[in-house]
């Protein structure tokens, strides 16, 4: 991996999709601000602070996958863009590193505008010190995420599958799993099913981070962790498969 490379596809990736990034970037914040205001409306603060860690973990975990495997896909099945940063000496790693770089700059200041609209529109008692925390956390979702959808979308021959599966994959993560609301609502196989999915363990970093809750901070560290090995033996596994497949 060349650092020098790796900033150079880092640039062409933002200056090539900056169009759709600001769209992405309103299509990420409109829809959960207005569950926010809603939820302000109708007056229930019980579920705020869960549908307040479930925004993050969705603008965390769902963009990044869903547009990391589009993006690579299209890139190398569909376009000249994967062949031409190849051919212009840039490996499979190399166009990785680049892609997450990317994500982390168009995706930080989505996390932060979430927030802050939490704030101003719930009252919600954030300081600096959980931002930046819940910045951080979701940060590392992002990339995990992003990591994983670049695996499958280099993985799959035919682009249009990848999409679909893209789009279908993330739904039971997130709603079958308490991230916008309590585990104790789930019934109880359900519960045990949802010990094994990442998004818990997500939003359940992302609440340690808010709320300062350094009680199941050792247990959301251990599920991103486990996550995050996964996703990069998967990824290893298709830059391998990619180099000598194709």
């Amino acid at each position: 991996m060349r650092w020098g490379k790796v900033l150079t596809i880092t640039e062409y990736m933002i200056v090539m999709g900056r169009r759709w990034a600001y769209v992405a970037i309103g299509i990420t914040l409109i829809f959960p601000v207005l569950w926010l205001v809603l939820l302000k409306v109708v007056g229930n603060p019980q579920y705020v602070n869960y549908f307040i860690v479930g925004t993050v973990v969705n603008a965390s975990f769902l963009v990044p996958f869903i547009g990391t495997t589009q993006d690579m896909g299209y890139f190398k099945r569909a376009s000249s863009i994967y062949t031409m940063l190849s051919s212009n000496g840039a490996d499979d790693l190399d166009i990785a590193i680049g892609y997450l770089l990317h994500t982390a700059i168009l995706n930080t200041p989505v996390i932060i505008a979430l927030l802050s609209a939490s704030i101003v529109i719930m009252g919600a008692s954030f300081g600096v010190v959980e931002i930046l925390a819940a910045t951080g956390a979701a940060l590392l979702i992002s990339l995990i995420s992003a990591l994983l959808g670049y695996s499958l979308g280099i993985s799959i021959r035919n682009y249009r599958i990848s999409n679909q599966l893209s789009q279908i994959i993330p739904w039971p993560l997130l709603l079958l799993a308490p991230v916008y609301y309590p585990a104790s609502v789930l019934p109880e196989a359900l519960r045990y099913i949802s010990m094994a999915m990442p998004t818990t363990y997500m939003a359940l970093a992302v609440n340690v981070v808010l709320n300062l809750d350094l009680h199941q901070a050792a247990t959301g560290l251990a599920g991103l962790s486990i996550y995050a090995f996964i996703s990069i033996a998967i990824a290893k596994y298709a830059m391998h498969r990619s180099e000598r497949y194709g």
